[in-house]
């Protein structure tokens, strides 16, 4: 009689055993320690290289901390080759491999400029000096460019090294930056970057910062190309 009490107390203790192992595999502080182990931390080496307090993973293995921030499961999840939705869950994530980035095609030219036009104007090479990845607001506008600004006479909004991004295409607004064109005698395209005030039926009204001054070109020789954004130098 004694032989049977003492093997139905051995199968009461394997079974609970059994279900202890089954419900602790099922807690986070389980995962984390299995996960740790696999990977050959301890808690205070995985906690230094997590970049956590000495004490973070310690503190969920002993479960003074419940649930632990996002982040922190990210942290831990990188270095021990899982995920964080596995340690939180216990549900392993599918991983998808990031699709493989284009590179981006540089076909954006940026055209140079040298001083020497009349008015103040600037002599833009005819050929690009280089190319460049289109920026977004241009991306598909034909005829779109930039040109780096020289000198300082629309300091600060625009300083020299800098690239103005340039829209052939918008209407003449006023209020807005705008570069103006035009082809001397010998066919060499001028340039000026200016501010435009406003029009008439004859003149452009422009304005440049450094130093202050308001003045006019004629509209039959300037053209008016809006820029819609800029690089810094």
């Amino acid at each position: 009689m004694a032989s049977l009490v003492g093997q139905w107390e051995k199968s009461l203790d394997v079974e609970f055993l059994t279900h202890y192992i089954l419900a602790m595999a099922g807690t986070l502080s389980a995962r984390l320690e299995r996960a740790m182990r696999d990977a050959g931390y301890n808690p205070r080496s995985l906690s230094l290289a997590a970049g956590l307090g000495l004490t973070a993973v310690r503190d969920i293995l002993d479960e003074r901390v419940a649930s632990p921030r996002y982040a922190t499961l990210s942290a831990l999840a990188k270095l021990l080759g899982v995920s964080a939705e596995y340690l939180a869950t216990g549900e392993q994530a599918v991983i998808v491999a990031p699709a493989a980035v284009a590179p981006a095609i540089r076909d954006f030219p940026i055209f140079a400029a040298a001083r020497g036009g009349d008015e103040g104007a600037l002599v833009m090479d005819s050929s690009p000096m280089q190319y460049i990845a289109r920026p977004d607001p241009l991306l598909t506008v034909v005829g779109a460019f930039g040109i780096y600004v020289v000198g300082e006479s629309m300091s600060p909004a625009y300083d020299q090294g800098d690239i103005a991004l340039v829209h052939p295409g918008l209407p003449a607004l006023r209020g807005t930056d705008v570069i103006l064109t035009r082809e001397d005698a010998h066919g060499t395209p001028d340039v000026l970057i200016k501010h435009l005030v406003g029009w008439t039926d004859e003149d452009w009204q422009v304005r440049q910062y450094n130093p202050p001054r308001d003045f006019s070109l004629p509209r039959g020789e300037w053209s008016v190309k809006t820029i819609v954004g800029r690089y810094n130098a």
